[in-house]
This record gives C-alpha cells, sequence and structure tokens, in this order.
C-alpha cells in the first residue's frame, strides 16, 4: 500500500509539472481591461457640443493618412457670420521658412537627416447650410503658412444655426523629431486635423504655430474617429476605443472622445504595452520597451489619484501615454500625453516628473482650458504647482520644499536678458530654455507665492476653479475674479507682481 501511494504521489507530481509548464508555454488569455462609461458629468458636459466625425486610413509606406471629417458647428459667436475659420496646422510643416520644427534652435534635433515636408492637401470642401442642399465650397488661406484656412460661405450664418463641413485631405507626416513627424518607430501625430478656429473679442483667432510653448486654443467638441491601419499598428488615441479586423486583413480602430478640445494619435509597429484601471478609469502606457511603459503607468496611476483628490475628479473613461520621439520633454492632449524617449531615459526623477506634469495637464489644459498663446502661465504654472502636490503626497513636505527650490525659487534669481514675464505671449519668447525659465519656473514661483499668501490653501481655490470652469475656456479675469470671490481679497496686485512685472536681478 505504501509503495502504491508512493508512486501515486511520484505521478501526482509530474501531472503538476506538466500542468506548469503548459501555463508557462501557454498562460490562458486575461480578460481585456475596459474603461467606464462616460459619467454624468462628462455626458452633460457634451450636450450640445459641436460633432467632428473623422474617417481616416492610415498609409506608412506614403508617410500619409487619407481623412473625411465631417464637422457640425454651430454659429455661436452671437452675430451673422460669412466665414467659417479652420485652423490646418500640418501645413505649416511643407515649408523650411514656416515649420515650427525647422527654427535655428531646433533644426538640427528635428531633422538630423535634412528637412522633410509635411502638409494636408485638400481633394474637395463640401458645405450644407440651414434646409439649403450640400454643395462645394469655396475657401482660401489667409497666412503664409496656410495654417488659417477660411470658408466662404453663400448666405448669413445667424447665431444658433447649424452648418455641416464636409471635407476630405490628404496629411503628409514628415521625417521629424516633433509632436507631428514620424522617428524612431513611433508616428506622433499632434495637431494633425483639422480644427474650427475659436471667436474671441469679435474675431477668428489666427495665431502662427510657432516653435515655443502649446500655441493653440480649442474649444470642446464630441469627437468619432474611425482609423484603418495595417494591422501589425498599435493604435492610441485620444479616447475609448474598441477594434475589429477589417475584410483585407487591416484594422479599424473607432474612437469615442465626448467634450474633447482636440484628438490626437500615436502609432507604432514598436510599442509595448501595459494597462490597468484606477476608479474606472482606464489608464493605457504605450513604450518601445517594458521599462518606459511601467514608469509611465506606475506614476500616472499615482499622479491621478493625487489630482483627483486634490483638484477634482478625472472625468474621462481613459487616459493614455505614448512615448514619442520629441524635441521637448512632452506634449498634452486630451486624454493623451506624448513623452519623450530622451526624457523617459534620463536618470534619477526627470521620467516621474514629466509623466506627473503631463498628468497636471489634463487638469489646467484639457478639462479647464485657457489661452495658450497669450497666457501660457494658465496651463503650464499650474501644472507645475499641481507637480509639487505630487511631489508633496508621495515624498513628503520637505521633498516638496526641495522640489521646489530647484524648480521655482532659483528662477527668481536668474536674470533674463529680454523684458519677458510669465504673463508675456509665446511669440515673446527667444527661445525654449528662456520661456521655461520665465513661464515654468517664475509662473511657478507665482503659485507659490499666492499659495503661502493663502497660509497653504491654494488646493481648494484650484478645485473650485477646475469645478468652475471644467470643459469651458478660462481667461486671466475669469481666474483673478474667481480668486477674489473664493477667498474675499483681491489677489491682482500680487499676481501683476510676478506675471507681469520683469524682474532685473
Amino acid at each position: 500500500m505504501a509503495k502504491r501511494r508512493w508512486r501515486i504521489g511520484i505521478i501526482a507530481g509530474a501531472l503538476v509539472a506538466v500542468a506548469a509548464f503548459v501555463w508557462i508555454l501557454f498562460p490562458r488569455p486575461q480578460t481585456a481591461l475596459t474603461p467606464d462609461p462616460p459619467g454624468a458629468r462628462l455626458t452633460a458636459a457634451s450636450q450640445g457640443l459641436d460633432t467632428i466625425t473623422i474617417d481616416a486610413t492610415f498609409r506608412p509606406v506614403s508617410r500619409s493618412m487619407d481623412v473625411t471629417q465631417i464637422c457640425v458647428l454651430q454659429n455661436r459667436t452671437g452675430v451673422a457670420q460669412r466665414l467659417a475659420v479652420l485652423r490646418t496646422y500640418p501645413n505649416a510643416f511643407s515649408s523650411e521658412d514656416t515649420s515650427p520644427a525647422a527654427t535655428d534652435e531646433l533644426y538640427d534635433v528635428c531633422y538630423p537627416n535634412g528637412f522633410s515636408a509635411g502638409k494636408l492637401s485638400f481633394s474637395y470642401v463640401m458645405l450644407q447650410m440651414a434646409d439649403a442642399a450640400e454643395d462645394y465650397a469655396s475657401y482660401s488661406f489667409t497666412d503664409d503658412a496656410h495654417t488659417v484656412m477660411s470658408v466662404a460661405l453663400p448666405a448669413d450664418w445667424l447665431p444658433g444655426e447649424s452648418i455641416t463641413l464636409r471635407i476630405a485631405y490628404t496629411l503628409t507626416v514628415p521625417e521629424a523629431i516633433y509632436r507631428y513627424g514620424v522617428s524612431g518607430g513611433v508616428w506622433a501625430l499632434g495637431n494633425a486635423f483639422v480644427i474650427p478656429s475659436p471667436w474671441q473679442d469679435g474675431e477668428y483667432r489666427t495665431d502662427e504655430y510657432i516653435s515655443i510653448g502649446d500655441p493653440f486654443i480649442s474649444e470642446c467638441r464630441n469627437y468619432t474617429v474611425r482609423l484603418t491601419a495595417p494591422k501589425d499598428y498599435i493604435v492610441a488615441g485620444t479616447g475609448a476605443s474598441a477594434q475589429a479586423e477589417t475584410a483585407d486583413g487591416q484594422t479599424l480602430t473607432t474612437f469615442t472622445a465626448p467634450a474633447v478640445r482636440d484628438f490626437a494619435l500615436c502609432v507604432s509597429t514598436a510599442y509595448r504595452e501595459q494597462t490597468a484601471k484606477q476608479n474606472g478609469v482606464l489608464v493605457r502606457a504605450l513604450a518601445l520597451t517594458d521599462a518606459n511603459a511601467k514608469t509611465m503607468l506606475t506614476t500616472a496611476l499615482r499622479a491621478l489619484a493625487c489630482f483627483a483628490d486634490r483638484y477634482g475628479a478625472y472625468p474621462y473613461p481613459t487616459y493614455t501615454l505614448c512615448e514619442a520621439s520629441l524635441p521637448i520633454d512632452a506634449a498634452e492632449y486630451p486624454a493623451l500625453s506624448m513623452v519623450s524617449s530622451a526624457k523617459l531615459a534620463a536618470r534619477g526623477d526627470a521620467p516621474e516628473q514629466a509623466v506627473a506634469l503631463q498628468t497636471a495637464h489634463q487638469w489646467w489644459y484639457a478639462v479647464v482650458g485657457s489661452d495658450g498663446f497669450n497666457q501660457a502661465w494658465q496651463d503650464e504654472a499650474l501644472s507645475q504647482f499641481s507637480l509639487l502636490d505630487y511631489w508633496e503626497t508621495y515624498r513628503g513636505a520637505s521633498a516638496r520644499a526641495d522640489l521646489q527650490y530647484s524648480l521655482a525659487d532659483t528662477a527668481m534669481l536668474v536674470t533674463v536678458p529680454q523684458g519677458v514675464t510669465p504673463g508675456s505671449p509665446v511669440d515673446y519668447f527667444g527661445d525654449l530654455s528662456e520661456y521655461r525659465l520665465v513661464v515654468y519656473g517664475r509662473g511657478a514661483a507665482a503659485m507659490c507665492a499666492l499659495n503661502t499668501a493663502l497660509n497653504g490653501t491654494l488646493d481648494g481655490f484650484l478645485r473650485a476653479y477646475y469645478d468652475t470652469y471644467a470643459f469651458r475656456l478660462a481667461t486671466r479675469a475669469d481666474f483673478e475674479t474667481l480668486l477674489k470671490t473664493h477667498t474675499g481679497e483681491d489677489w491682482s496686485p500680487l499676481l501683476t507682481d510676478y506675471l507681469d512685472t520683469y524682474l532685473s536681478n
């Protein structure tokens, strides 16, 4: 009997070993994580917004994408219009004279193999007004870079009325290390699609696409994007996505993104992906190495938790982080951040700080919008201050003080050769270093000074600011007025001192 039990034990042990070996070779497929449906706040914010529907086919061999885009736009200007103005940012890359990547500061970094042109070529623009039949529309470009496109309207577009624009175009993507370019096996497609220009102070915004900062301003709309790509490409973009294989073996990815300011994509065959779900939010991290994907995912989860606790819940069902070749640390888009390969490869705390900072932009760019051209501090300075909040949450008060000294306090000690201030428009700055020092550094110093004056309660105001201006565009006057209402005191002299006064050391 004992001998029989011994044999049974050996057989059982062998079966367990075989099962373990089979498990390693052929693991059971894991259930894919899916985001929660949009919450009540996002659903409410999406009601009545303009809609943009995009059908695109990605053609990597020709570095191009064929696009059909339908824009349903309501006249919210308060006056009758005879023009609809669109921004066509990829056209800036058609010439060395207009490309934001071809400045003296960036050319060698962005075009290591020489200049490569990108552009946006239209096939047609169709217009339907009110109950009239759809017809071809005439259009023209009003700037040298062809990034401002005016569509002529044959009749008055009355306040409250909607028009439908159906446009077809081909995007050509430059070989460039930039937010719109392909490099290192990653296609970064930021500010790639046609977008309506906001109407402010009696005119459409037509700001130049320059290399400094994020020279864009955009309003929330509801996006649906269907992208067809070769099936070996991993596709990441703004919003929740679903995939299906097409009849010809390609992959169709459908993105749904309510109440977002823009739509961006990153595409690569080399991406390694890590995902997690937190409080209903699906967080995706896509990088060229597992280590970089893990770094982005871990930091993003911590940052989302920190900022939601301090300022208010993150409203979108997804948040995606993508490694890309960039001449700057990172670039933010709604529900998506591009993080540069160089920053992820840096030693020490730099990768964590970059990802946390980009995640803060989801509060102070994606949800609460502002004027990235004329008032860049409203995005950058608040995000830098949020990074300090993050650092204190996970490292302690002493670590926060050290980081504040490094990022903000020292910026107040450096002489800036030109009379620029954190409140200056982005085209006032001579180079990226000066911009970072003044807008990021001295802008953050302004928020730190305000926090000190408020006895460490600036987070309470930022929660009110986030709640009040979510999915809207907030002006500097909005910021200062709400601050006065919230605290019962006028802080405009302090802000003027930091944001508008040239500091000479």
